[in-house]
């Protein structure tokens, strides 16, 4: 007696049984890889140092850190700065050297689309204003001592009359008043003097 192929008993297939496997294949391959929850810290420090100190950057937000589990990483969120949990203590030094490569591209128009994004979030979080008025250099003044005691009161060359305070009247201890002076003057947020130096007498008018 002779089979067709569909007749053999080892050959019969349960389509049921076929379709069941195809369709858990199906959803196998479709099935999406676990999230890994990433926790984030807060970084509690609103000032970072730059050149020594000397310049501070001021944050307006405490920067967010999100910690990767899987390679013991975190990332300062929106500054593209990343560390292993075990250097966190490199942390401010890296932003700041993060803005400072950010701004000398951004000062030359040398950002990239992808940084140009990054430069804009890590303005949101930073007193850009106090950071370029505290980075100025002095400027060249001339100036007529008023009065020195009770309260040092100097007229510079445009006519405007200004009291100065503390260490900043100190400068001018070595003249009376009436006397014309130059300096290079550092100016702070309103037009505050924070610093006089390299003065010299000008010849009275």
């Amino acid at each position: 007696m002779t089979y067709s192929a569909a007749d053999r008993p080892d050959t019969q297939i349960d389509f049921r049984q076929e379709v069941a496997r195809g369709l858990r294949s199906q959803l196998v391959a479709r099935q999406e890889p676990a999230k890994v929850e990433r926790p984030r810290y807060m970084f509690r420090q609103r000032y970072v140092p730059i050149e020594g100190g000397r310049l501070l950057l001021r944050l307006t937000a405490f920067p967010q850190l999100e910690v990767d589990p899987a390679t013991m990483e975190f990332e300062a969120v929106n500054w593209g700065v990343r560390l292993p949990c075990s250097k966190a203590e490199e942390l401010p030094k890296m932003l700041a050297r993060r803005f400072l490569d950010l701004f000398s591209k951004a000062d030359a128009e040398m950002l990239s689309t992808e940084e140009e994004a990054c430069w804009l979030k890590v303005l949101d979080q930073v007193d850009f204003t106090a950071f370029c008025i505290d980075r100025a250099a002095p400027h060249y003044l001339e100036g007529t001592l008023l009065q020195l005691e009770p309260i040092c009161r100097v007229e510079w060359h445009d006519g405007v009359r200004q009291k100065l305070d503390g260490s900043v009247a100190c400068t001018l201890q070595s003249l009376y008043p009436g006397d014309r002076f130059g300096a290079y003057v550092k100016l702070g947020r309103d037009n505050v003097v924070r610093f006089i130096e390299r003065l010299v007498l000008l010849p009275s008018v």
